[in-house]
């Protein structure tokens, strides 16, 4: 029942920073955010931080340029953006942190199933990709060189984009012929 209520907070929270445009508003409620989890709010800030740059930094830079190219004012724009995504990324990984996932959708059936098959697949993926870095490194006696590295990425995307392709198709018919997409 905890699992099923922090769902229903995760999701009005979710509307809440989606709705509100208030630069001021959405800070105090990221600050807190932060202080409702004041013993994991390191780690979460952290793990929010690196995963804004990585995600959000070409559209903030694309947008800083786009702005200085028309004469746009673009700080306030950007930094609600930015403490937006933060807000929500940070509520994500706190929901993650405190909730059962499984038991937190629980109340359905499809949304259970949907679940497992994404989580299997996010452990599969996992799995394989350490089981790529210890081959990368067993078999290189030295550090990497910039080429070895940029093989070695390239040979691990093609192969998870080729393996998602063929597992999203065969997962899409194993539903299908399950009758989880009514034609």
């Amino acid at each position: 029942m905890k699992d099923k209520i922090y769902l229903f907070l995760y999701l009005v929270f979710v509307i809440i920073l989606t709705l509100v445009h208030n630069l001021w508003f959405l800070s105090i409620l990221c600050l807190g955010l932060i202080l409702i989890s004041i013993k994991k709010s390191p780690v979460l800030i952290k793990k929010s931080i690196t995963s804004v740059i990585l995600f959000n930094g070409v559209i903030t830079i694309a947008y800083i340029i786009y702005a200085q190219i028309y004469g746009k004012d673009w700080v306030y724009y950007v930094s609600l953006l930015n403490i937006r995504v933060f807000a929500l990324t940070y509520l994500t990984f706190l929901f993650v942190e405190y909730a059962n996932l499984f038991k937190a959708f629980s109340f359905s059936k499809t949304l259970l199933y949907l679940l497992t098959l994404s989580y299997t697949q996010i452990l599969i993926v996992r799995r394989q990709f350490v089981e790529f870095k210890h081959a990368l490194t067993s078999r290189i006696i030295t550090r990497p060189e910039r080429q070895q590295m940029y093989n070695f990425i390239h040979s691990v995307f093609y192969f998870f984009l080729s393996k998602t392709m063929k597992n999203t198709k065969d997962i899409s018919d194993a539903m299908k012929s399950r009758g989880f997409f009514i034609d």
